[in-house]
């Protein structure tokens, strides 16, 4: 845990080995974002008026002017206030990997400081999809808190549960009401909890062996993988159940494989669509099916593009530039029509996007 209580660093880099895309060597794995539909486009409105206001007084957050889409980190930053609405979140970062602040960005452009130094915020911080909801780990267990409004949700560690143990947030429902979560001990997951909101109702999700959820679909039972079933590569196929009902669906490659010896399974869902990324030599392709797994689309990404999560109207991706310590990481959206830009945020940052959760 850091000084501040603001996270845990725990060992979760191999639960996320065999489904995660590897990247090249020369590119470091600098940027993990995950987000919905109705995430990206929050992003949008907020970026959108990032010079929109000024501070009103001393917890009032620092607005930095700067280009619509840039994102840029405060000199100086109250921290988020411990109780009361602060106001709806579009952003999670950090501008480097370690020693640094990682900060709230909001829609009205105001930064708040999260943590004095960078705690893994992919693996540990998220937002809802509406940005109402902030998670994140604190002395073991983990908070869920309404920026919004007053509220404060806390699961409490199970017991016995080790000095390397936490939660990490593992899917939301689209529309922000659930929240799936997974504690797990020096790598290893011990239980599922679903929690939620707002009532801040918890029970724990009772699975079969081996199984993992990967997505909340509208339909309310989490979408199922068989962890056993899929940890040897290559796969040119992956079947999901569908919790409670046992009906399953089976998302199939075309031109390559969903995973291989250099590149994780990876499976994320966005309402009724569900994306696998798909592996031919150099090539990714982002691959949609519907929620009965017909494929619905594909979308090769352009040479220096890498796969970040499926948005309102495409498939968000990331390009890093050359020089990550004096560059910036632009992100855009593509589809069939073309690409549009996101945002751009520090070569070295780390950022998690409303939604962004393990799948």
């Amino acid at each position: 845990m850091t000084d501040d209580g603001f996270g845990e660093k725990v060992a979760i880099d191999r639960l996320r080995a065999w489904r995660r895309p590897r990247r090249p060597a020369s590119v470091p794995l600098r940027v993990l974002v995950a987000g919905s539909a109705a995430a990206v486009m929050v992003v949008l409105g907020g970026l959108a008026v990032v010079q929109a206001r000024s501070p009103a007084g001393p917890d009032a957050g620092v607005t930095v002017a700067s280009p619509p889409h840039t994102v840029r980190p405060p000199a100086q930053a109250p921290a988020l206030p411990v109780t009361g609405p602060a106001g709806r979140g579009v952003l999670v970062y950090t501008a480097c990997q370690s020693q640094c602040p990682t900060f709230l960005l909001l829609a009205d452009g105001r930064q708040f400081l999260l943590g004095a130094r960078t705690v893994s915020p992919p693996g540990n911080i998220t937002l809802s999809p509406d940005g109402r909801w902030l998670g994140q780990p604190v002395r073991g267990g983990y908070e869920v808190r309404d920026l919004l409004g007053v509220a404060v949700h806390r699961l409490e560690p199970p017991a016995g549960g080790g000095a390397d143990s936490a939660y990490s947030p593992w899917a939301w429902s689209a529309d922000s009401r659930r929240l799936i979560v997974g504690y797990h001990d020096s790598g290893d997951v011990r239980s599922y909890r679903t929690l939620e909101l707002p009532s801040g109702h918890a029970r724990e999700l009772g699975l079969p062996p081996g199984r993992e959820p990967v997505g909340l679909p509208p339909s309310g039972e989490p979408l199922l993988l068989d962890t056993g079933r899929h940890d040897r590569p290559p796969l040119d196929r992956v079947t999901l159940e569908h919790a409670g009902t046992g009906r399953t669906l089976t998302l199939t490659s075309g031109a390559g494989v969903l995973s291989d010896a250099d590149h994780g399974l990876s499976v994320q869902v966005s309402g009724e669509r569900i994306f696998t990324l798909e592996y031919s030599g150099d090539r990714i392709t982002v691959l949609e099916f519907d929620a009965i797994g017909r494929q619905v689309a594909r979308l090769p990404l352009p040479p220096g593009r890498f796969p970040v999560g499926p948005v309102d109207g495409g498939f968000a991706v990331v390009q890093v530039p050359q020089d990550q310590v004096r560059g910036r990481q632009e992100l855009e959206v593509l589809s069939a029509s073309g690409g549009r830009p996101l945002f751009d945020v520090p070569g070295l940052a780390a950022v998690v996007l409303p939604g962004g959760a393990r799948h």
